[in-house]
Formats: C-alpha cells, structure tokens, sequence
C-alpha cells in the first residue's frame, strides 16, 4: 500500500482553480507515457521554495530503482517539469541531481520521458527488475541532453514577471477541464461517433499488419526509415519487439561489401527517431516496382488506429531514399487508399519532430480540420485592377518562413500570430504540434532558465494584435543561422493565404525581410511591413495603420477587395521559380531543378568575369 501526498498540493490552491485534475495521485496510476494532462500532477512553483512529494509505504522496502516521468503534455509545456531533485528516504539523503527533461511526445524509450535513478548494479536485482517492469531497458539506459548553453553577449529580454506588469501567474487549464454543459456535449459527440465508426473501427482490428512501401522520393538504389510507431484507438503506441517485426528485404547486409552496415530493421524501433545518425536508421536496396515490407505480428488481434513515421533522415541529400508511398493491409484486408497513403519526405535535419501521423480512421469522421482541408470552392480566375500578381496556390506538408532580418534590432527576432486558410478560404485551426520555430525562442539561451513565455504556441494561441508579450514569439539572432518558423502538416495541405501579424511590442524586433518555402522549394518572397505607432483611431486624413497582412495566392475578386490593403508584394522571381517548383514537385525534375539554377547562375557569373577582366 502507498500513501501519496504533496506540498504544495496542487493548483488547485490557487484561486482561479477548484477542480483542475492533475492531483498528485496521478503520479502512481500507472499511466505515464502519455501527453494527456489528466494523468499528471501540476502545482504552482516558486523559485527558491521546496515543492514536495512524499511516499509512505505500509512495510519497509529495499528500493533498487526509481523511475521519475517528468511533466509531458507538450513540447512547449514540457519545460514545466522538474529539473534538480533531492530525494530522502526516511531522513538520508539518496540522491541530488538533474532531471531530464520529458520530449513532449510519446515516442521513445524512458530516456525520452525523465529519468531512471539506480541505486544496484547486481544482475541479479537488475534481472528481476526487468521481469516486472515492462518500461525497463537495462543497459539501454543513457543520459541525452541536446541542449547548448549559447555564450552570446546581448541584452536582456523580458520574463514572464516583464511581459504582465502585475507580475501574475499565466493561466493555465488540463484538457478535461470545461464547464458542465460543454462536457456533457463532449461527452455526447464522443459517443455518437463512436456509435458511428464501430463497423470501421473492427475493420481495423487483427493481428498482421503489412506495410508495403513501394517509391523513394527519387533515390533509385536505396529506401530506408528513421522510425516506426503503431498506435490504438486511444492514440497510444502499441509496444513493439524485435522479434515482432520482420522485412523483405531485411537490411543491406544481403549486398557485397555491407555485411556489417549497422542500418538494421531493430532501427525502426529503438525509440531514438528525431535524429540525423543513420546508426539509428534502416535502409534496404530498393528496386522500382517491386515491394519493399515490413510485417509485425501482435501476439493477439488488436485494434490497430494508425503508424507514425520517422522518413529516412541522414542529411538533405540522402532524405530522397526516404519511403514516399505506403500501402498497408490488417490481416489481408486492405486499408489504404488506392493510391498508398503519401508519407513526408525527411528534413535532413532535427529542428523539429518530424514525426507524421497517418490515421487509418475513416475520412467520414475525421475532425473538421482536416476535413476543411480537402474542401474547394469555384475560384475566379478575373483579375480585378490591382496592383497585384497573385502565386499558384500551394500544397505541400511543411510551410517554412525564414526570417532574414529586422527593422533595427541585431539580437531578437519575432512575429505576433500567424492563420492559414485553406483553398475555399476557410482558416485551418492550428494546433501546438503543427508549429515549431528554430531557434525555437529565447529560452535557448539559457536552458537553465526556461522562464520566457513567447515561444512559437503564441503564433496560433488566437491573440494577435496585441502588445502583451505573452502572446507572442521572439527568437535570438545568432550567427551564420536563418530564423525559421515552420507549420507542419501530416497530409498535402493547400493553402490559399496566409495572414501575418508583425511584432508589436518593439517594433525594431518586428521581422522585414523573409521567403516562403512549401517542401523546401521556394514560393515567394518580400518585406514584412513593421507594426505602426500611429493610434488606432479614426484618422480621416491617415491611412488606417494594418494590424495584419496577407500573402494572397488566389485571383478571387472578393478576397482581393477585401485584403487589398494587407497584401504584401512578393518578389517576381520568386514567383518564376515557384511555377517551376509545381510542375516538378512529384517528379524527380526537383532535383534537376535544383541542380540546374546554381549550375546557371555559376555559367552566368563565370561569363562576366572573363568578359570584364583586363
């Protein structure tokens, strides 16, 4: 029996809270690798006091290992948990030290989550151990820290006691915390749904699942991946063994010469997937037309909701041996589209997770967000008489802005909010796992002291014109490194605007001059206007200062009309090179491409040198 208490106790001794679930008992029922806050135990925190939790047992025990699961609802939110822990037992001290920080996600090993704290290194007390808990890894243990301690001189910016001059505590709120009528709504919907996909719901339900990945995004010898996760219909990963998992072909050491390549199937799953170490990776040879396998046997028929894939990840030359099509069957029955599902090629770097989540879940129930994402609508094609060039729409999975300068400032960077809006112009509702910025924001400075609220989440929080900091983004400005602000999509999104709100609260920190890039290829670029001090009255002999403003790729009149005051001019060039970026975004001509406009511009560069020197 164990009697769990805490002091503070929880948030719920704040005022603005009486019934927020993350309690201390969480801490030991049993569910933690997880993001859903309902599972975790949060308190208010105050530098320089003890915040406590103490265990009583009802007998005495030995204790060989203890497993601490730091805080986990979310990338961002993550750096709310705890970072130096004492921990006594009866009175002694046992242990002073560093707790990892958790991901924010559910994939990887423990080391992924916190830490694991051993106090015996006998095989016999390690062995036991790892006969009860499933969690255990033994020697697979490590102490990973990606974090760099950047020693750059450069003012200080505001904390989170700077951006709200009353000093208060930032609201915060668990998942499952809404009022009466809307769980009950909640509670309805979910039922309804449920009652509506179950004939769907037990087509998924087996014991073999075969992934078929039949192109590279343009590699012709080799395919290969970074990782590999199935997940249930609660969105949990389903555990996976090596001797659950077999493929054909099942590594290159079938070639002359790679005997020993360490890119083995046991890649797929070693919980190590936000990397560019392709010891972590699995490749194959891959021949065109032919089926490239992966086949995992569960012990017994489970109901298995979607995958999330790593794509092959080595550096940005080598993601073109990533797997571009999927088609996956349960126990014979077919689940993909016609066409495979179409998986997102690797970024060549780790400024992200890169993770994609496919959902096996009929379209039919799919949330309104990605339903909207599929919608159309009749687009004009007449050009009302303005001043502007309109782009083709683009699709792609990752929108990428980079940020090359500021209006004054050399140390920070920032933006206020960002919306997109798919092709009928209805705007696609963002989530924290949809946006990622790098560096990600002025914390990275100081991975000591992670206090800065306006990280890349205040882009898509909703609050936009604003001069609260605390809905916000900044970043540092560091050498030899574009600032860049990604939103990432797990299906080809089309996008026909996209609404920027500048920095407001220093406006020499405002963003000026960036490119917009869809899958790496550039769309367009132009000067982010700087926020306007002028008041925001009526000033009938004065512009209206803009509190926000339009990238437009549609000739509709109406949306013209409308945000013809906001829309920035892009640049011509730009525009040239992203229609040859369409014409050969699925075909291996963006190689070509991207080959021939360097080898030109060099052709061009070396022709005027000759032509001009004496």
């Amino acid at each position: 029996m164990l009697y769990i208490t805490a002091n503070p106790k929880d948030i719920n001794i704040l005022p603005e809270y009486d019934k927020d679930p993350r309690v201390v008992q969480n801490l030991i029922d049993g569910v933690n690798r997880t993001r859903d806050d309902v599972h975790m135990w949060l308190t208010p925190f105050t530098t320089g006091r003890n915040h406590c939790i103490t265990m009583t047992f009802a007998q005495p025990y030995s204790i060989a290992l203890i497993r601490i699961w730091n805080y986990n609802k979310s990338r961002i939110h993550s750096f709310r948990g705890a970072r130096d822990v004492d921990i006594t037992l009866d009175g002694k001290l046992i242990f002073r030290g560093e707790i990892a920080r958790a991901c924010g996600g559910i994939e990887g090993g423990t080391e992924a989550f916190g830490d694991t704290i051993l106090f015996s290194v006998e095989e016999e007390i390690l062995e036991a151990v790892s006969r009860n808990d499933e969690a255990y890894e033994g020697d697979a243990l490590e102490d990973i820290s990606w974090e760099e301690n950047l020693d750059i001189h450069r003012p200080n910016t505001a904390t989170i006691a700077d951006d709200h001059d009353d000093g208060d505590r930032p609201f915060t709120r668990a998942c499952g915390i809404i009022n009466e009528v809307e769980e009950q709504q909640h509670q309805l919907s979910a039922l309804d749904l449920m009652n509506s996909v179950d004939k769907e719901v037990s087509l998924l339900k087996g014991k073999h699942l075969k992934l078929n990945f039949m192109q590279t995004w343009g590699d012709l010898h080799y395919l290969g991946l970074t990782g590999l996760e199935v997940f249930g219909i609660d969105g949990q990963s389903i555990p996976l063994h090596v001797n659950m998992i077999t493929a054909d072909p099942q590594d290159l050491h079938s070639l002359s010469g790679h005997e020993r390549d360490d890119r083995t199937l046991d890649k797929l799953i070693d919980g190590t997937n936000v990397t560019i170490s392709d010891e972590h990776m699995w490749l194959v040879p891959f021949t065109s037309g032919q089926q490239h396998l992966v086949n995992i046997e569960f012990p017994q028929p489970i109901t298995i909701s979607g995958i999330r894939i790593w794509n092959y990840n080595k550096n940005v030359d080598d993601t073109y041996r990533g797997a571009k099509i999927v088609h996956v069957e349960i126990d014979g029955r077919v689940i993909s589209p016609t066409d495979g599902y179409l998986l997102r090629k690797g970024l060549g770097n780790c400024h992200f997770d890169f993770c994609q989540e496919i959902s096996f879940m009929p379209t039919d129930h799919m949330s309104p967000r990605h339903k909207n994402l599929n919608s159309a609508r009749s687009i004009s094609t007449d050009q009302p008489n303005l001043c502007y060039e309109t782009v083709p729409m683009p699709s792609g999975f990752i929108y990428q802005l980079q940020l090359f300068s500021t209006w004054g400032d050399p140390y920070y960077i920032g933006l206020n909010g960002l919306q997109f809006y798919d092709s009928s112009f209805n705007q696609i509702l963002l989530e924290e796992n949809n946006i990622a910025a790098y560096p990600d924001s002025v914390n990275v400075l100081n991975p000591n002291q992670q206090t800065d609220v306006r990280t890349p989440d205040k882009l898509i929080d909703g609050i936009n014109d604003t001069n609260d900091g605390a809905h916000m983004w900044l970043a540092p400005v560091l050498p030899s490194i574009v600032n860049k602000v990604y939103v990432i999509f797990d299906q080809p999104t089309t996008v026909s605007m996209i609404k920027i709100w500048n920095y407001n609260k220093t406006p020499s920190r405002a963003t000026k001059d960036f490119a917009l890039l869809v899958d790496e290829l550039l769309v367009c670029n132009g000067t982010l206007p700087a926020v306007s001090t002028a008041s925001r009255g009526i000033l009938p002999t004065c512009d209206i200062p803009q509190p926000y403003h339009t990238i437009l790729f549609s000739g509709d009149q109406d949306i013209l009309q409308k945000e013809k005051h906001t829309i920035i001019s892009v640049d011509a060039f730009a525009k040239i090179v992203s229609k040859w970026s369409f014409l050969s975004s699925h075909s291996h001509l963006t190689i070509l491409i991207s080959l021939f406009i360097p080898f030109l511009f060099h052709l061009i560069t070396s022709f005027l040198t000759l032509t001009l020197s004496p």
